[in-house]
């Protein structure tokens, strides 16, 4: 597909349209945090099971105490205990009541729990329970009480059937956790893609290899720092297998590359996508079968980036700038990790108001690097440009990337649309 630069969100269409994530596979709740739901998650029984005390207490018959006052206290008979791992109970019948610790079953037959604390023991040291359940005792009742108090009702923290985890939410620890509660044994989730980062360039060494930094000879290649900074914001963006490696400027090896039939769902590479005689990333892809989805952007920076895709593998060919770089993965490629991972898309773009002017040329959109925070209930974005915001330290302090129209000049406290991996 060749065409001129189009816009940001004609190429999102294109990448989204093509981008697909894998099928789903069930696991267990322990191993599916971090990963997107396929489907709702519901809950697979009530919490608690059944009615259950939330105090140390006595279940009684509310009708039983009705009567009950300071002058004419109601005695009931304590007949046995229940604990949080009790099974089945033994019924509570007229005139008696059954010690409950917190958590354990209301009984059948009682309708409230008494907080010992507020019952006079007979027949034991006032100052603690009696311990010998084998001993039977009472308790005086001095205010009657309202059927339920006390009583966690059956499902009252979270009832059979009600949604956990929406499908296309990622699975968060405490939502795993509910799922375990609420006895679901697998859950359907979309496995996590795969990336494999390649820097293109014969200036360029491994920067995992001892001699990248190796800086003594005025010929030393300096390292790619293109592969730190893209496989790290993959891995912000949840993915954990992310391959990386330097590809000298030769066309035939990066064909070969390419041509794995066993490349993972993104490739990314950085450099190469100008129109000298050594920018040959786009023929190599085309080389090794890959389809354009679109040849270039309208913006800025970033304006050489193009997309393709083959089989099931989208391949991303940055420019070779790190602040392109940077702009470019919030810019399109953040959208397509999210569609792979299976999560739903945003209902409305994330937004900020901006704490200092900013002016842009004519021409398509302008991505400017900012950093960000949080002041009160508002999202505060501070552009990272001009003479004191050098490329190189700009992204070093860089959050994210706010997008301007061409030939816009904002203020102070203007809303603007905010890329970054931080939300």
């Amino acid at each position: 597909m060749k065409d001129g630069p189009i816009s940001r969100r004609k190429a999102l269409r294109r990448l989204l349209d093509a981008a697909r994530p894998s099928e789903p596979v069930a696991l267990s709740p322990m191993d599916c945090v971090g990963l997107v739901a396929a489907a709702d998650i519901s809950a697979g029984c009530h919490v608690p099971e059944r009615a259950s005390s939330v105090r140390d207490g006595y279940a009684v018959r509310a009708a039983d105490i009705a009567g009950s006052s300071g002058g004419r206290p109601t005695v009931l008979r304590v007949t046995h205990t229940v604990r949080a791992e009790s099974g089945a109970n033994r019924p509570v019948e007229a005139g008696t009541t059954a010690r409950v610790l917190t958590g354990g079953m209301v009984p059948p037959g009682a309708d409230a729990v008494l907080a010992q604390e507020d019952v006079t023991i007979q027949g034991c040291a006032k100052s603690a329970p009696c311990r010998n359940q084998d001993i039977p005792e009472c308790i005086e009742v001095r205010e009657p009480v309202r059927p339920g108090w006390f009583v966690r009702a059956a499902g009252g923290e979270i009832a059979h059937g009600d949604t956990i985890v929406c499908q296309g939410s990622e699975i968060t620890p405490q939502a795993a956790a509910v799922m375990i509660r609420t006895r679901i044994e697998s859950v359907p989730v979309h496995p996590r893609p795969c990336a494999r980062v390649v820097a293109l360039g014969s200036e360029l060494s491994d920067p995992t290899l001892a001699h990248a930094h190796d800086s003594g000879s005025p010929t030393a290649r300096f390292p790619a720092d293109n592969l730190v900074m893209a496989s790290g914001l993959l891995a912000r963006c949840g993915l954990e297998r992310i391959e990386t490696g330097v590809l000298p400027d030769n066309e035939e090896r990066l064909v070969a590359l390419l041509s794995s039939p066993d490349l993972p769902e993104i490739v990314i590479t950085t450099g190469g996508t100008g129109r000298s005689e050594r920018d040959f990333a786009r023929v190599g892809a085309r080389r090794a079968g890959f389809v354009t989805l679109f040849d270039s952007l309208d913006i800025r920076p970033g304006r050489n980036m193009f997309a393709a895709h083959r089989d099931n593998t989208l391949l991303f060919g940055l420019p070779g700038p790190p602040a392109a770089v940077f702009a470019c993965f919030h810019a399109v490629i953040l959208p397509a990790v999210r569609r792979l991972r299976g999560l739903a898309e945003p209902v409305q773009p994330l937004t900020a108001r901006l704490d200092t002017a900013i002016s842009t040329r004519p021409g398509g959109e302008w991505l400017a690097l900012c950093s960000l925070k949080r002041v009160g209930a508002c999202m505060t974005a501070t552009p990272l440009t001009g003479p004191d915001s050098p490329p190189m330290l700009a992204m070093a302090l860089a959050h994210g990337a706010v997008v301007l129209a061409g030939n816009a000049a904002m203020l102070p406290g203007d809303e603007v649309e905010v890329l970054t991996t931080l939300y």
